[in-house]
């Protein structure tokens, strides 16, 4: 991290550059980053765990407030993020973070609210009116969360690097184990407190959503104090030229930022990334419904997130150690790690598939535990690989994708994520009994081969440097940014 000089500080005592921080405050710019990120990625995992508990209190008979939620979410989504990433490739970078983490928070205090209305009211038309306007509240928050983590984790870890391949490994890769450990402890913290409340449903929800409000006030402020200081410590992200606004109404941003990405040699890659969300191979909500159908003890369930979520430690741990050795020479290169990481996901869940196969064809018989063991097992233990893939087409966009368009790109990568998933909770409305899982787990399987796939193609492609040549125009407007890499910045 390049910190501020001499010159640079009496420039800002001057008023000709932007307040820097002395040089012995920006030698822990990298725990205000990590602080951030627990900070704000315990909240979101809480939340994101919070909703569906909280609406199953609210409405115990029915998934469709749930379903409902999570699907409207991910839509939405998939079509603002094309247009939010021209956020970031335009406005400045300070006033951006601070405004997600102001709209992030007042969505969610909002939302609490509205969920503590919701037990005092038994009118269905109030209660599905309350639900809607969650719904709608909801939306810019999710927005403000993946438009500041896209602009912290493609924008702001990479300038803060400053090129520097192995800082920018290991940073990635502890901020991805923050967000996996919060993955699991907040989730775990929350459900504990709400166990002690009881069956009373007005008093968990009342309680339940105050846990959430409590967490956002208290937090807020230092979540921007910590932006503060990385802002003003690196001196790339304090005296940065200002940004060109981009013209052009919300539907030509979409196009544009479709258009920049399409013709971008990082495609296919982001596509490969984006089509594993098309999965309920994950320790999710679908997959343990259907675990505990076939007979799976309930021990066995929570101790299996657990154990992947280890799995998932240990993949982004692995990840700089493959990467690059202590004296940060390359033992394996990004674009290796991901060909291989991808195909060992596949193969993690090639046995899955035998397995579906033998009990859907009476083979032979099979114990309805027996399959969800199997099940259970390799989609574990095969996850250290998907972290480990995660971790390398992350780091490819962040090196062979220019500062000018990084938040486009990214922003419709984002969104493509957001419609993989909106794919497959759309398959499971359609495949929705017990007895139709296998469908779903055919689809999830298929949708990692394609992935690899994909990613191969790319590989042999691109993944010589001297064949990545960027050039890609700004916004329609401009004139082609050219960017040839070489191999020390790649």
């Amino acid at each position: 991290i390049r910190v501020a000089s001499e010159q640079d500080l009496k420039e800002s005592a001057n008023g000709s550059a932007a307040r820097v921080l002395p040089e012995n405050e920006t030698r822990v710019l990298p725990k205000y980053i990590y602080f951030n990120e627990l900070v704000s990625a315990f909240g979101d995992r809480m939340w994101q765990f919070a909703i569906p508990i909280l609406f199953m209190d609210v409405w115990p008979t029915s998934l469709l407030p749930t379903i409902l939620y999570t699907f409207v979410l991910n839509l939405a989504m998939f079509l603002l993020m094309p247009i939010a990433g021209s956020w970031i490739d335009s406005m400045s970078r300070l006033p951006l973070m601070v405004t997600t983490i102001v709209v992030d928070n007042v969505s969610v205090i909002a939302s609490c609210f509205l969920l503590k209305a919701t037990v005092a009211s038994k009118n269905q038309h109030l209660l599905w009116s309350i639900f809607s306007a969650i719904v709608l509240i909801s939306i810019p928050g999710q927005l403000a969360v993946n438009v500041g983590r896209v602009a912290l984790e493609k924008d702001w870890v990479p300038v803060v690097c400053e090129g520097d391949s192995k800082s920018l490994t290991v940073l990635n890769s502890r901020l991805k184990i923050i967000d996996l450990s919060c993955k699991f402890i907040a989730p775990m913290i929350f459900g504990i407190i709400l166990q002690l409340m009881g069956p009373d449903v007005e008093k968990r929800v009342s309680w339940g959503s105050n846990i959430v409000i409590m967490y956002n006030l208290l937090m807020a402020l230092p979540e921007g104090i910590c932006i503060y200081r990385v802002y003003f410590g690196c001196h790339r992200l304090a005296t940065a030229p200002k940004k060109k606004k981009l013209a052009g109404n919300p539907l030509w941003k979409f196009y544009d930022g479709w258009r920049v990405f399409v013709s971008h040699p990082i495609c296919l890659s982001c596509l490969s990334f984006s089509i594993l969300f098309t999965t309920v191979l994950s320790p999710g909500s679908l997959l343990i419904a259907f675990l505990k159908w076939v007979g799976v003890m309930e021990g066995l369930l929570g101790a299996s997130i657990g154990f992947g979520a280890l799995c998932g430690l240990l993949g982004a741990s692995l990840f700089p150690y493959m990467h690059e050795d202590k004296n940060g020479n390359e033992r394996i290169s990004l674009s290796t790690i991901g060909l291989s990481s991808v195909w060992l996901w596949f193969l993690h869940l090639f046995p899955i598939a035998v397995v579906l196969i033998i009990r859907q064809s009476n083979i032979t018989t099979l114990p309805p535990l027996v399959t969800g063991t199997v099940i259970l097992f390799f989609v574990c233990v095969g996850r250290t690989w998907l972290w480990v893939f995660d971790l390398a087409a992350n780091q490819l966009l962040q090196e062979r994708v220019s500062e000018g368009i990084r938040g486009r790109v990214s922003g419709v990568q984002s969104g493509n994520n957001q419609l993989f998933t909106v794919v497959i909770y759309a398959l499971g409305l359609i495949f929705h009994r017990p007895d139709e899982f296998y469908i779903l787990c055919y689809a999830s399987i298929f949708s990692v081969l394609l992935s690899a796939i994909l990613f191969t193609v790319w590989y042999i492609r691109y993944s010589d440097i001297s064949k990545f040549t960027e050039a890609v125009p700004l916004s329609m407007n401009t004139t082609p940014e050219v960017m040839v890499l070489n191999d020390k910045s790649a």
